[in-house]
């Protein structure tokens, strides 16, 4: 796994690269470690890779979010249907928004991330490889 620090200050994160790292609970829990957690994928992505992730969270619960597939969908609605999932979640400050995927997906999950109660832990953007 090669590891990259994002430096911005008390922003900062790592960026994990590597092959298996969602089906790597010892990782995940070092990366996800907020009270509540929201994943967002699409509809293309999700039945790929979900199923990994849900072994590598190791049981934790989780709420979802699922949005159709395609630049087209790079919108305010779509970042309103997370930030609608958030609240239906009953998720607060302390959670996060983990991006299973790349793309409109990361960019729709941070901004949903970034507007919702002033800010939530920044999403993460994850796609296993291997």
């Amino acid at each position: 796994m090669q590891r990259i620090n994002l430096n911005l200050g008390a922003r900062g994160c790592p960026i994990l690269i590597g092959p298996g790292l969602l089906g790597r609970p010892a990782v995940l829990a070092e990366h996800t470690q907020a009270a509540g957690l929201l994943v967002v994928s699409n509809e293309t992505v999700a039945p790929l890779w979900l199923p990994r992730l849900r072994e590598g969270l190791a049981g934790r619960a989780f709420a979802q979010c699922l949005l159709p597939d395609g630049e087209e969908h790079k919108t305010l609605a779509s970042a309103a249907r997370v930030i609608d999932a958030l609240v239906e979640a009953r998720l607060n400050r302390d959670c996060m928004v983990l991006a299973l995927g790349g793309g409109v997906i990361g960019d729709i999950a941070g901004f949903a991330a970034a507007c919702y109660q002033r800010g939530v832990a920044a999403a993460l953007r994850a796609l296993d490889e291997g």
